[in-house]
């Protein structure tokens, strides 16, 4: 097993708030924890979205790898929770997406998820170049050089 990475140097300037659903719960009311997947990636296109980058069949993403770290249960009646995303690498053909689950009054981290975002020719089947565009975009709204 490995200890959790340490993320407090990230800017999350992503901020996504969450509305808990009854479903997503088991009959205790813990939110499962294959839940926590969906709601990264409602906020990830969220992310791209608030980026104004092309989101089509030539700019196509897949997950190439995605992890967690659960640190606290999160519950139906949680009302503060929200999903902070950032991207905090940008390598030739894909970039890292760290995402958290914090309860925004308290500040308490949830959940600590980790992705590797390939971008991808669908009509070639493999992974490309990342376009020039989303690299720029990515860093003016994370406000550094992180390529």
């Amino acid at each position: 097993m490995h200890g959790v990475e340490d993320y407090s140097y990230v800017q999350f300037h992503h901020i996504f708030p969450l509305q808990l659903r009854f479903f997503d719960a088991d009959q205790f009311g813990h939110i499962n924890n294959s839940i926590y997947f969906q709601y990264y990636d409602t906020a990830k296109m969220d992310y791209f979205e608030k980026l104004g980058v092309p989101f089509d069949n030539r700019h196509v993403t897949v997950t190439a790898h995605i992890d967690a770290d659960f640190m606290q249960q999160v519950y139906t009646s949680d009302s503060n929770i929200e999903v902070q995303s950032a991207v905090t690498h940008i390598g030739h053909k894909s970039f890292i997406f760290v995402q958290r689950l914090v309860d925004s009054v308290t500040g308490e981290i949830k959940c600590i998820g980790r992705s590797v975002i390939v971008s991808f020719d669908l009509e070639k089947n493999e992974s490309v170049e990342m376009w020039p565009e989303w690299v720029e975009a990515i860093k003016k709204f994370e406000g550094s050089n992180i390529r």
